[in-house]
């Protein structure tokens, strides 16, 4: 064994046979009779007179005890930090506790200890958010992820193209189609790979079910087939009746669609076209913005064939 580790280990077992003395760096705090009211859950938001709410915060997130809210820290820092996240966006709300990995409050505990200071700006457990507040904050949100996105192929321009995150639906689907309502219909093609062919458009399936970014790209002719670096990539050709091939924009109070508009990728109007959909994705619980990444490639060009040039399975 190290000297050094040796020497901590024995001032450790002196130190418990010596008594147990407390920590000096930690602040002796008494007991707080008041406490089991908030933390045994018998006294609300609205059963707590104004004066007593900060008391009520601080009893929520000392119970809690994890890393967000240190039990040791002064009531002072504890209260400027619970403000500090009372003026965040929901979003970035559910960003900071994602990251902080602190599991021994919820975020619905989170939520239900800032009520406290501050009812307006957060959500209580009896309380609905109106419909301009849920509008405002899907717009931050929606901003927040178009700024994570980037362009995977920055140096092959197509002569249309665009990126934005893409918001999908249950089951983590999205749709580049000349349908006006894509979302709306069933999906009856048949699959291969990540993409189901829809005759006049396709879906395209998420690695990991939830929000992606998605680069487009509309080319004259078929782009290089690069596969290095990406998980999924699969082709098929689609029709276009009305000269359309987009993905539908997400409506200011909708769920679905992509952060901000995407060009038409129908270049040449009316007729056949290509359609290439390479994805990559990381897992990573920290944070709610996407970690999976599309790039969509159209060309025209009248093969039906489906093919797919790389898979998971």
């Amino acid at each position: 064994m190290d000297r050094a580790i040796a020497a901590v280990a024995v001032l450790v077992l002196l130190a418990g046979l010596a008594g147990g003395q407390e920590d000096p760096r930690v602040p002796y705090r008494p007991y707080d009779a008041s406490c089991p009211a908030w933390t045994d859950r018998e006294r609300g938001f609205g059963d707590t007179r104004a004066e007593h709410r900060e008391r009520a915060f601080l009893c929520l997130v000392r119970d809690a005890g994890g890393p967000m809210f240190p039990a040791v820290k002064p009531d002072a820092e504890l209260l400027a930090y619970g403000r500090r996240l009372c003026a965040l966006p929901y979003w970035r709300l559910t960003e900071d506790w994602l990251r902080s990995e602190d599991r021994t409050i919820n975020l619905r505990g989170l939520e239900e200890a800032l009520v406290f200071l501050c009812p307006d700006a957060i959500r209580g457990p009896d309380q609905e958010p109106s419909d301009d507040h849920m509008v405002k904050a899907n717009a931050e949100y929606y901003a927040a992820s178009n700024a994570t996105c980037r362009d995977p192929w920055p140096r092959t321009r197509g002569r249309r193209q665009g990126t934005a995150a893409v918001f999908t639906s249950e089951g983590g689907v999205y749709h580049i189609t000349d349908s006006d309502n894509p979302y709306a219909e069933p999906r009856t093609g048949r699959t291969y790979g990540l993409i189901t062919a829809e005759g006049t458009g396709v879906s395209v399936d998420t690695i990991l079910q939830g929000n992606v970014c998605v680069t487009v790209k509309a080319f004259d002719h078929a782009p290089p087939l690069r596969l290095k670096g990406w998980t999924e990539v699969a082709e098929v050709g689609v029709t276009s009746r009305t000269g359309r091939l987009v993905m539908p924009t997400v409506d200011p109070g909708g769920m679905e669609g992509a952060g901000r508009p995407l060009p038409n990728l129908a270049i040449e109007g009316p007729g056949r076209y290509r359609v290439r959909v390479y994805a990559r994705a990381e897992e990573n619980f920290r944070t709610i913005l996407p970690t999976e990444w599309h790039l969509v490639v159209v060309h025209p060009g009248r093969s039906r064939k489906a093919i797919v040039h790389r898979t998971r399975d």
